[in-house]
């Protein structure tokens, strides 16, 4: 035991001789060691290499003798100052004897926080010849054991071939055995993908691999073999095996195979955005995967690329999802006879088969040249829509149920739906029949019920054969064909001619407008809608409606037409029931300018409940005259012209109308202006006035209401009555009535406003001020006789005005082209 103890000093001591000895040989014959190394390893460098601090360790690896540069900057090969590598820290590792012998071996290697730019110019010359060539007897050699790659950063950039490729590891640790300059080199660690751009294909980014190579590179051969690898990409294992040479052409040959590949392995290869929704979807059963890269790389030749991948009698679902597809299967083929030219790249999906919820479905897919794409697709089978939105959900559908039959196929480059000329070129063919189907839309959860009918697909038209459904509280039968639709269904700002026939029961205009323009704002106090005509619409539309609500108006048995085209809509017979009569309506409406939308109108109305009218039109946004002050019925010929802005409110000063009214059985109750006439009458029924017909033709121009002078017979007695009636409330009204008692009035302040003509008398009134606050008078001015004749000339002269461009107007609409 003593004879243990005392070897197992001695050698500590010995140790401890040796390494204070060790110690000692660095720092004093540290810079003699650094300037050996330095002086060694530039004869074998072409291109400077700056370093900002220099050390000799050896605790860093002991007991091997570590040469510890920081800060280091190594130019390229290329004219001018371009960094080829940069790094905080590298260190080399050597034998402590073989140094002190003179003979520089590097053993190991690490290097911290790098990149390293390796690039080849326009005329094919390389960045990274910076080591001369050099003999065997040098010593400086190469037989690192031990190299430690952290945080390094390599890009490769080739402007000949337009290729540009990244590469990121955190860690990653090799070693490389040489003979006779043939090497051997196995590699562990993490490799990301961060850019890879080959030519116009742009491959997957951003993967992280983690790689366990075996290499042989032959130097006299300039060949590089890749012995068989293993690749990790998540829960996915690839091998990896091939062989690259360039001693005479550069020669490419490189095979990947999946290992227990599932989907998950298939989605692992394509970008994250891509595929980012079908991440978490696994699947059970038999997948494969196998890659093939060959042929010759050069300015005007590329290597070819073949990719087989596929599922079969697999089921595929997602966790949180209740269906699944059973029974699937899928042989899909990716090709690129050159992988430098993406526009030959063809994908094929064939023989896609399965079963959702017991539903059988087949379908094939091949998509020729990945930039132009042209595309031939055919899928038939049924589908129940509670387990389709069930697999694969979309946000804005919930709760669906009901069936989907389809027999469908597509051929042609989606480029031509872009172009009217074109898109005829594009084929789709087949029908959908929808069974019952139903589903809650949007945020609102707006219920879509019972939808069932036939959509059929002709080239890019789309033909409705009895669509009928609810959308909320409407519901609708639609027949009628979509001209452009999958062009105006695929892509933005395209146009779509439809020519449709609607029948509906009943129809909530509040609730499709909401769906239609938008939801308003809970700051307004009103729905207010965002009205706009698409330019890319053009509309030919016969519709029957049973009953319909907008707001507080309501109509029933509503027939009409509608035309649109070039932002400008036109009806030219619209007839309704509603407000207790019959309305006739012919209009169009221009809205090239969204915010200036020009309507021109003529309508008729026929024993229109007058208070009903005042109701539903909220008393057209004045208190003077209310809903509850009239009653009576009224026909009317309407024409008018005026400008709404994109709420459809409209700018005042543009309302121009004729308005031809005739009144039957009409009272006008508790109107205080009239009220205010019993101070000059000796009546006490003006409270309550009773007429028969009433007739007038009145004029709305420069924001005022122009009343020619009409006589009014009333239970009480019969007036004339004329005036304005301005928009900001200022009125000027005249009336003259029967005088048959003047003990009510002052005889000497009316001097003036009395006209007396064969034993009868007539007193002039005039109502002026605004509605809020107005005043009644004797109407003493001279000219009282003159002023009713001065405004129904001047009211024929601007009627006689309005005609004449209404009828420019209307020559003007009956040259619109609606084109179908």
């Amino acid at each position: 035991m003593k004879t243990f103890r005392k070897v197992i000093g001695y050698s500590l001591l010995a140790l401890a001789v040796l390494l204070i000895a060790l110690i000692a040989s660095v720092f004093l014959f540290k810079d003699q060691v650094i300037n050996q190394f330095v002086q060694q390893a530039n004869r074998q460098l072409n291109t400077p290499v700056k370093i900002g601090k220099m050390d000799v360790s050896v605790f860093e690896r002991f007991p091997q003798l570590s040469i510890v540069f920081y800060d280091v900057y190594a130019e390229d090969s290329h004219e001018g100052q371009y960094p080829l590598l940069t790094a905080s820290k590298i260190s080399f590792q050597l034998n402590p004897i073989e140094v002190y012998r003179g003979k520089y071996t590097v053993l190991g290697l690490s290097i911290t926080d790098c990149e390293t730019n390796l690039k080849i110019n326009s005329k094919g010359e390389n960045n990274y010849t910076v080591v001369k060539e050099t003999s065997s007897s040098e010593s400086v050699g190469f037989a690192l054991q031990n190299v430690l790659l952290v945080n390094c950063r390599v890009r490769f950039l080739d402007l000949e071939r337009k290729d540009d490729m990244q590469f990121y590891s955190n860690r990653l640790r090799a070693s490389i055995n040489s003979q006779k300059d043939r090497y051997e080199i196995n590699a562990q660690g993490e490799i990301t993908t961060e850019h890879l751009l080959i030519g116009s294909l742009s491959l997957p980014e951003n993967k992280l691999f983690n790689v366990n190579a075996n290499l042989f590179y032959d130097h006299p051969e300039k060949k590089l073999t890749i012995r068989p690898s293993d690749l990790q990409l998540g829960p996915s294992f690839f091998t990896l095996q091939g062989s690259y040479q360039w001693k005479d052409s550069n020669l490419i040959n490189l095979s990947v195979t999946g290992k227990n590949t599932t989907l998950q392995t298939l989605l692992s290869l394509f970008p994250e955005k891509t595929t980012e929704r079908f991440r978490e979807y696994q699947s059970t059963g038999n997948a494969y995967f196998s890659a093939q890269l060959n042929g010759e790389i050069g300015t005007k030749k590329s290597p070819a690329l073949r990719v087989d991948f596929g599922l079969t009698n697999a089921q595929v679902k997602h966790p949180q999802y209740h269906a699944s597809l059973e029974e699937t299967s899928v042989a899909g083929t990716l090709i690129l006879p050159a992988i430098h030219n993406p526009n030959t790249a063809t994908l094929s999906l064939k023989n896609i088969s399965g079963k959702l919820q017991g539903k059988t479905f087949r379908s094939d897919l091949e998509i020729r040249n990945i930039h132009d794409p042209d595309i031939t697709f055919a899928f038939t089978g049924e589908v129940n829509a509670a387990s389709l939105f069930g697999f694969y959900p979309i946000k804005s559908i919930s709760e669906p149920s009901g069936t989907l039959i389809a027999d469908i196929s597509f051929e042609g480059k989606t480029a031509w739906l872009k172009n009217k000329v074109t898109a005829q070129q594009a084929s789709a063919l087949g029908s959908v029949d929808l069974k019952n189907l139903s589903f809650l839309y949007g945020a609102d959860r707006v219920p879509v019920n019972n939808l069932s009918g036939t959509l059929q697909f002709n080239k890019n038209d789309l033909a409705l054969s009895n669509v009928a459904g609810n959308l909320g509280r409407s519901d609708f039968l639609l027949n009628g064909f979509f001209k452009n639709v999958i062009t105006w269904l695929l892509f933005e700002n395209q146009p779509v001619s439809i020519e449709a026939d609607l029948r509906a029961k009943f129809l909530d205009v509040n609730e499709l407008f909401e769906l239609g323009f938008g939801k308003p704002t809970e700051t307004a106090t009103k729905p207010e809608y965002e009205f706009s005509i698409s330019k890319n619409l053009n509309l030919k539309f016969n519709c029957e409606v049973g009953r319909l609500t907008y707001n507080r108006f309501k109509a029933t048995n509503l027939k009409g037409d509608l035309l649109i085209a070039n932002e400008k809509a036109i009806s030219r017979n619209i007839t309704l029931e509603g407000l207790g009569g019959q309305l006739m309506f012919t209009g169009s409406i221009d809205a090239t300018n969204p915010k200036a939308n020009a309507l021109a109108c003529a309508f008729l109305l026929n024993g229109i409940h007058v208070d009903s009218a005042f109701y539903v039109f909220e008393n057209f946004r004045q208190d003077f005259l209310l809903d509850k002050n009239l009653k009576g019925q009224a026909d009317a010929e309407v024409m008018m012209d005026v400008v709404l802005n994109q709420n459809l409110r409209m700018f005042p000063e543009t309302l121009v109308a004729d308005i031809s009214a005739t009144i039957r059985k009409g009272e006008l109750n508790q109107f205080e202006p009239l009220k205010k006439l019993e101070r000059y009458l000796d009546d006490q029924g003006l409270s309550a006035i009773r007429f028969a017909d009433l007739k007038n033709e009145i004029h709305i121009e420069k924001e005022t209401i122009y009343i020619p002078q009409m006589e009014v017979k009333t239970n009480v007695s019969v007036m004339q009555i004329s005036g304005t009636h301005r928009f900001d409330q200022q009125i000027d009204y005249r009336i003259v009535t029967p005088l048959n008692n003047k003990r009510k009035i002052n005889v000497e302040e009316a001097t003036g406003a009395i006209e007396e003509m064969e034993g009868r008398a007539k007193l002039f009134l005039k109502i002026t001020g605004t509605t809020d606050d107005y005043r009644v008078q004797y109407d003493t001015e001279a000219v009282k006789r003159k002023i009713a004749s001065d405004l129904k000339k001047e009211v024929q002269e601007l009627k006689d005005l309005f005609k004449k461009k209404q009828k420019k107007k209307e020559a003007e609409l009956s040259k619109e082209e609606f084109d179908w």
